[in-house]
């Protein structure tokens, strides 16, 4: 036995070396370049016998000024985009910031005790990681400003938080140049959080007038930060680290007279080149409709504040603010909720609702959406109101950055009266844990899995092997919406697959054939909201299943097998915020061979008789209750 398991810790390990291999050669220069710098001044700025954080400390001018005027007034633009309920939230982590705890990823630690605030203490480096670069990044300054309009309202702002930031700069572990001080209080993307967060709390509270001290206090910490930040630009890690980086030097720069224009000019810059990752059709690049929600807002809060400091934005930042808003109206689901793809969760970015308004509030609306296919994303709908079904076709994100992707090819997501049926997975941690491995494989989305084999193959937190992309054709024939998807597996475990997609009123037919060269099982699963209870209730029919809500007489929808050899019902995993799991139904349809074609349909009314006819593995005509529907030839599609 222990045999084993060390030959399996070796495969693992070679596995993932394999996969690491893979990941670095789609690399960037630029990124590798930055992964270098990073890990030669991680090893070497400790060690040297310099005052480096004097260093940051003495470029500080004696004649700082700020301009807060326009920031205040985007903050207030920003706080009233948000919900009632959302606002509520935001004042309850002041208040218990108060009793000297903070929460963040829905985790809460007491950080201010008798001998100040525990900035380095063992229980902020608990996983996950994110929790101490959102303490370091002061995101707890976020309650105030965003849950309050008036600053006299909020004790947590006038005294509390003026103490925890003079214990910040009081405190010798949150110097720059200490030992492991880029991994901890000087991460740059967690400087980003700070500087955004003491900029927007410095204009909020009106520091300059009603608390000079306080004031003079944030004026050296901007500076100083925003230095660090201009010369650790995050190149290595790109993607939404880069956008982070480059609203906040904008901020710090615009609001810091005169002195912060090179941080303007520099944050600019990185948001120009970064524009494009936002693609054709408005998606970001990383695939994430959290993270395009986290990147657009910076766009968003860019464009705003470049007008109101006088400034013209340049053409691809309000280009980008442009598309991204109009990618976000197009993907909004019937409920108006975030879908969960990729690495999403709810709670981390403004709602899809909130961003939206904050959108128009700026002058970006592009109006309601009609768009039904978002093909550079790889997301496509099948009916549209409040009954549609999203498919999820796009590739793995950008070459050089797999990080938020998942094995998610072909999963579909359906909402019926406006109300969530079948959902993504969401994502608990980054960490390389069990429960991050689950919510990247394919079988925690809902789509088909060949025998135990992933698509693509995962490892470690982030790390993703070789790609395919997805062959697609979407659109409409003989009155029917079609969706046709496939893509191959090659190497070891090669297999095919093809899902095809057919949607009339009130229905949507799924039929999908894998084909290999070696047998196995096929497993299709279906991921169900946890609102909603699946029950075999008698009016659905032998191979029927019913999805209900509480307190509906009748399921909102109904799922019918086609041709699979079992069909089960069980529970799987949901995570819909970080660090939150909740049990929810599922249902797996399961066959077996090497080439094997199965599918199910979807519907809002019950039927007594569902039979699908086909011509091998094509299908032909749909018969429900013995009436027959001919589906249409989907080699028409464009």
């Amino acid at each position: 036995m222990s045999g084993d398991g060390s030959s399996s810790r070796r495969f693992a390990d070679v596995r993932t070396l394999s996969l690491l291999f893979r990941t670095v050669s789609n690399m960037k220069p630029r990124q590798l370049a930055g992964v270098a710098d990073r890990k030669l001044r991680h090893a070497v700025v400790p060690a040297l016998p310099v005052d480096f954080d004097a260093r940051y400390d003495r470029r500080v001018p004696d004649d700082l000024s700020c301009t807060p005027g326009p920031l205040r007034a985007n903050t207030t633009v920003l706080r009233r985009s948000l919900s009632g309920a959302d606002r509520s939230a935001f004042r309850a982590r002041a208040a218990e910031a108060t009793d000297g705890e903070a929460t963040f990823l829905d985790r809460t630690i007491r950080v201010e005790g008798p001998d100040g605030v525990g900035w380095h203490d063992e229980a902020v480096y608990e996983p996950p990681a994110l929790w101490a670069l959102k303490f370091h990044g002061f995101e707890f300054l976020r309650g105030a400003y965003l849950g309050h309009d008036d600053p006299t309202d909020c004790p947590a702002a006038t005294e509390t938080f003026p103490r925890w930031l003079a214990d910040w700069q009081a405190d010798e572990s949150t110097n720059i140049g200490t030992e492991a001080y880029l991994r901890r209080a000087w991460t740059p993307h967690s400087v980003s959080f700070r500087l955004l967060n003491a900029a927007r709390y410095y204009a909020w509270l009106g520091a300059d007038e009603r608390h000079p001290a306080l004031a003079a206090r944030l004026q050296r910490l901007l500076y100083r930060n925003a230095s660090f930040l201009s010369n650790h630009v995050e190149h290595d890690i790109g993607g939404n680290h880069l956008i982070e980086n480059g609203i906040a030097l904008v901020v710090a720069g615009l609001l810091v007279d005169d002195a912060g224009d090179p941080w303007v000019d520099a944050g600019v810059e990185v948001l120009v080149d970064a524009a494009d990752q936002f693609l054709a059709d408005g998606g970001h690049f990383e695939l994430s409709p959290m993270y395009h929600v986290l990147t657009l807002t910076r766009y968003l809060t860019a464009l705003d504040l470049l007008r109101r400091y006088g400034r013209t934005p340049p053409s691809e930042i309000r280009a980008a603010a442009e598309r991204g808003t109009a990618f976000l109206r197009a993907i909004a689901p019937p409920d108006r909720r975030l879908p969960l793809l990729n690495d999403s969760v709810h709670g981390e970015s403004l709602s899809l609702r909130a961003c939206l308004r904050y959108a128009s509030a700026v002058g970006v609306d592009p109006g309601p959406s009609a768009t039904t296919a978002m093909p550079d994303s790889g997301y496509y709908w099948l009916g549209r109101g409040d009954d549609a079904l999203l498919v999820d076709a796009g590739g793995i994100g950008p070459p050089h950055l797999p990080a938020h992707s998942h094995n998610d090819q072909f999963s579909v997501l359906l909402w019926v009266d406006g109300r969530s049926v079948l959902t993504d997975t969401g994502t608990y941690e980054y960490a390389p844990t069990d429960r991050r491995q689950h919510t990247r494989s394919v079988a925690a989305h809902n789509t088909v899995q060949y025998g135990d084999v992933e698509p693509i193959d995962i490892a470690g937190s982030y790390l993703m092997g070789r790609r395919f992309d997805p062959r697609v054709r979407h659109g409409v024939v003989d009155g029917v919406t079609a969706f046709d998807g496939a893509y191959r597996r090659v190497g070891n475990d090669a297999y095919a697959h093809r899902r095809r997609i057919y949607a009339a009123d009130d229905w949507w037919l799924v039929w999908d054939r894998v084909t290999a060269d070696e047998a196995r099982p096929v497993r299709s699963r279906l991921h169900v909201d946890p609102d909603v209870a699946v029950d075999g209730a008698a009016d659905t029919g032998a191979a029927g299943l019913g999805f209900r809500t509480d307190g509906d007489a009748d399921p909102l929808a109904y799922l019918y097998s086609l041709e699979a050899a079992e069909t089960t019902v069980g529970t799987s995993p949901y995570f819909p915020s970080f660090l939150t799991e909740v049990e929810r139904p599922s249902v797996t349809l399961r066959s077996s061979g090497a080439d094997v074609s199965f599918g199910f349909l979807l519907s809002k009314r019950p039927y007594e008789t569902v039979a699908l006819e086909r011509d091998g593995a094509d299908p032909r005509a749909l018969s429900l209750d013995g009436t027959d529907r001919s589906l249409p030839d989907l080699d028409r599609l464009s």
